[in-house]
């Protein structure tokens, strides 16, 4: 319970809550209500008793069947017995209050004890909230200079902001990506982390945030020159071991791409690679797995190559498909697609498109046409799978602008080319 330092109960709150924080005003409420109180974010982030943990299974089942209610409203669960308020300054940025073995008889006075520290825990968002703004602004800022190569004192910026990391050894990045519809949030998948982590003692990994990315930097699980050979099959056994766990705690299908290691005055590269590793499946639909860029096989040199040997080799193997595509809307460029992913399949191909398998045939022979090639030869149809997927990664990420170029229409004018 907060000293009294003034005669006025709630500046009491106010300045315990903003000196001591969230935890204050739980050990404040649960002695004035004699209830046993739970205080967690809308995320179900628990700050009081337990601050940082991750609920239990048995705990976000019941959290995460509470209703959307204001702050000006309670629920009552009554096969709980447990009473929720709630303190937020947003739709998506709040608390809950939950108090245990609560009879309806009991929550009119509960409301009527909570009401002062509702005021001081509203001070108390709205201060986290502008310096947790501030603290983003500078880790983006951060995270800028090192992941886009302008500053060679990568691990003095990062110490900063609690990454201690060595300039003598080389890092990884790994870029998480969670299912659009999944209700697990970062903080959660942070916790898994840090338990597996703990588990089997591990450096942690600290998952971060970065242009809309979900990232973290990867070192070697094994620091003892004794097991250094068995650094790379270690790690990566101990990342699928991580993946699969959290997988099965979260119940999520989490995708994983993970770059090379690298210095750190060199992790831009790592950053870039761990995005393609990721991308290569997500753009084809794929989700729940771990992809390391050295394992893309052919596609890892590919990318290693400069931008514009890459953007040369796409535009050699595909440019007169793309442009005829583009003047005559003949959907050559899907149905070649499909072909490839069908080994060539006919009528597979004609019933993933809805076409007749005759129409199949046709393009399949205006595709040779336009691209003087031999589409039975095995070779020809592996250049134009990587010219089709590594284009494809690119222009997810970016890095390759779809589009054409055109021409000022004339008699004699070449109507169009393809950039891609």
């Amino acid at each position: 319970m907060p000293e009294k330092h003034t005669t006025n109960p709630n500046l009491d709150l106010l300045d315990c809550a903003l000196k001591q924080g969230v935890p204050a005003i739980g050990r404040y409420l649960q002695h004035a209500t004699g209830h046993v109180l739970h205080i967690t974010t809308l995320q179900g982030c628990e700050c009081y008793p337990r601050a940082g943990h991750i609920l239990t299974a048995a705990e976000l089942e019941i959290f995460r069947n509470i209703p959307s209610f204001t702050d000006q409203e309670y629920f009552y669960d009554k096969n709980h017995q447990q009473l929720t308020l709630r303190c937020s300054l947003s739709e998506d940025d709040g608390l809950l209050l939950s108090f245990a073995t609560v009879t309806p008889a009991d929550i009119p006075a509960l409301v009527e004890q909570a009401a002062p520290a509702h005021l001081a825990l509203l001070w108390y968002l709205r201060s986290q909230m502008t310096a947790q703004a501030q603290a983003d602004r500078s880790l983006d800022t951060l995270l800028a200079r090192v992941f886009q190569g302008n500053d060679v004192r990568v691990d003095a910026l990062l110490s900063r902001h609690g990454l201690q990391l060595s300039p003598d050894q080389n890092y990884a990045v790994m870029v998480m990506q969670l299912p659009q519809d999944t209700t697990i949030t970062l903080p959660e998948l942070a916790q898994q982390m840090q338990e597996f982590c703990t588990e089997h003692s591990l450096p942690v990994i600290q998952p971060l945030t970065w242009q809309g990315m979900h990232l973290a930097i990867l070192s070697g699980f094994y620091r003892q020159t004794e097991y250094r050979g068995l650094t790379q099959r270690a790690s990566r056994e101990l990342v699928s071991s991580w993946h699969q766990a959290v997988e099965e705690k979260c119940g999520v299908a989490l995708s994983l791409g993970i770059g090379g290691e690298y210095p750190l005055d060199e992790l831009h590269h790592s950053l870039r690679e761990a995005r393609i590793a990721l991308t290569f499946h997500t753009i084809k639909g794929k989700q729940g797995f771990v992809q390391w860029f050295d394992e893309l096989g052919i596609f890892c040199e590919l990318f290693r190559c400069p931008p514009a040997r890459i953007h040369t080799f796409c535009r050699q193997t595909l440019d007169k498909l793309l442009e005829y595509d583009h003047d005559c809307n003949a959907d050559l460029q899907i149905t070649l697609r499909t072909l490839l992913d069908d080994n060539f399949n006919y009528k597979a191909t004609a019933e993933k498109l809805f076409i007749h398998v005759n129409t199949v045939r046709y393009r399949a022979e205006k595709i040779a046409q336009l691209l003087n090639i031999d589409l039975n030869d095995p070779d020809t149809r592996f250049n134009l799978y990587a010219a089709l997927r590594v284009g494809d990664v690119r222009k997810a990420l970016d890095l390759l602008q779809p589009g054409y170029i055109g021409t000022i229409r004339s008699p004699h004018a070449k109507s169009s080319k393809t950039v891609f």
